[in-house]
């Protein structure tokens, strides 16, 4: 069973979500049903998960 993913702090990271140690954002990548890749950043992780509802 593979580890699950964590941030700085130690939060686990869902999948699609990755943190960038270079300039302190989280990222959230998908896939569209159109087939294009989309990346979403934000400075923290709860507003991350409330753009990713939408």
């Amino acid at each position: 069973m593979p580890a699950k993913r964590k941030d700085h702090k130690g939060r686990v990271l869902k999948e699609g979500e990755s943190y960038r140690k270079s300039d302190g954002r989280y990222m959230f990548r998908y896939i569209s049903s159109d087939g294009k890749r989309h990346t979403i950043y934000e400075q923290d992780l709860n507003a991350l998960r409330e753009k990713e509802k939408k």
